[in-house]
């Protein structure tokens, strides 16, 4: 590991928190023992509100869970890494009902213990659950402020998966509550029209065609409600997909340069508030044109 950073000159140097052999044929094999939490500068205005953000999420840690975790400054923000005292989820009664418990574990402490400020975008998993090297340099950052450097080390306390295992069953409970009240709104708005197998047509249609103008409103009020809410994407996977359309809708027309922060706000918007996208006929009221063009191309 050490030959192959000394390769790379140091750059963009990581490391799995977690072993290979984490599952095995679909059976978990390993306990969810290692919290990653990223606090990334683009989802926040400042620095300023960054640094706030990282103090709430330490005095939630310590609070929560009495824990005193490792803090990375990325050259980008800040890496929060606790280890944790924990145990294989899929192997208690508790939990049978929940797909993939440890892995929604760890999803889910990041963004408790963060206060829901976690970057959206970062979703850790056993295999890419990838940790910075202090003294190593991140390539995305700018020379001088590029280096991995330790904010705060960690205690060498473990604190129980048990002090966050209420709170954890409470939230896949919820969660799977707010799945089947989604899907009956979905049914109830969409019905037979042009919706099946988790697919609207006409925004497929819009996803393919390249427009001049409504882009910001096609962002928020249909294509990320729509990628996040209806077709299950990830959110990097969504992030790409709407950067790829743009890049298209650039070509006709150039971008204002703030349409990165446009993705970003509006994912986290249809996450957070679970907004489906509008209906056919409402974009007829909104833009007239779009709606003939999409309808039109729809139909044939």
């Amino acid at each position: 590991m050490i030959k192959e950073y000394e390769d790379s000159d140091l750059f963009d140097c990581r490391v799995n928190a977690y072993p290979s052999y984490t599952e095995y044929k679909g059976i978990q094999r390993y306990p969810p023992n290692f919290i990653f939490a990223d606090l990334d500068l683009s989802t926040f205005r400042n620095l300023e509100a960054l640094e706030r953000a990282l103090q709430t999420a330490l005095r939630i840690i310590r609070i929560k869970i009495n824990g005193t975790p490792t803090v990375l400054w990325t050259g980008n923000g800040y890496h929060i890494y606790q280890p944790i005292d924990a145990v294989i989820l899929e192997q208690f009664t508790q939990f049978e009902e929940f797909e993939n418990p440890s892995l929604k574990f760890i999803r889910f402490a990041e963004f408790s213990l963060t206060g829901g400020k976690s970057d959206p975008s970062h979703n850790p998993s056993f295999k890419s659950c990838m940790i910075r090297i202090p003294g190593s340099y991140n390539s995305k950052c700018s020379p001088e402020k590029n280096e991995i450097k330790v904010y705060q080390k960690w205690d060498g306390y473990r604190p129980p998966i048990s002090l966050l295992l209420g709170s954890f069953h409470a939230y896949l409970v919820d969660q799977k509550i707010k799945e089947m009240k989604l899907r009956k709104r979905i049914e109830k708005r969409y019905g037979n029209a042009g919706y099946h197998n988790n697919s609207i047509s006409w925004i497929e249609t819009l996803l393919q065609t390249p427009i001049e103008d409504y882009r910001k409103n096609a962002i928020g009020l249909i294509l990320a409600p729509y990628l996040i809410n209806i077709k299950k994407l990830s959110y990097d996977d969504a992030f790409q997909l709407i950067s790829v359309w743009l890049e298209k809708c650039n070509k006709l027309r150039t971008l204002s340069p703030n349409f990165s922060y446009r993705i970003r706000y509006s994912l986290n918007t249809a996450m957070r508030k679970q907004q489906l996208p509008i209906k056919l006929s409402t974009l007829e009221n909104k833009d007239k044109k779009l709606h003939t063009l999409l309808a039109q191309k729809n139909k044939a």
